[in-house]
């Protein structure tokens, strides 16, 4: 029988390893440099690779840059 952390902790690689191979749209606090690409701060695209950490700051690749999943809100 599992724990209630493991329960948790699935459900939350579940929910990151969903949006992999899946078209998003969402909202970032970008960096300057890619300010001037995406003035509102909308991103749209493939979610071509996930990174799932121990620390649980996991990350979404889109296009060619990593956005951490705290930092996104999906619009």
């Amino acid at each position: 029988m599992r724990s209630i952390k493991e329960i948790i902790m699935a459900v939350a690689h579940t929910t990151v390893l969903s949006l992999l191979g899946k078209d998003v749209s969402f909202s970032v606090l970008l960096d300057e440099q890619i300010k001037s690409f995406f003035p509102e701060g909308n991103i749209t695209g493939l979610v071509e690779e996930v990174i799932i950490a121990l620390n649980g700051n996991h990350q979404i690749l889109v296009g060619d840059e990593y956005y951490q999943m705290s930092k996104i809100h999906f619009i």
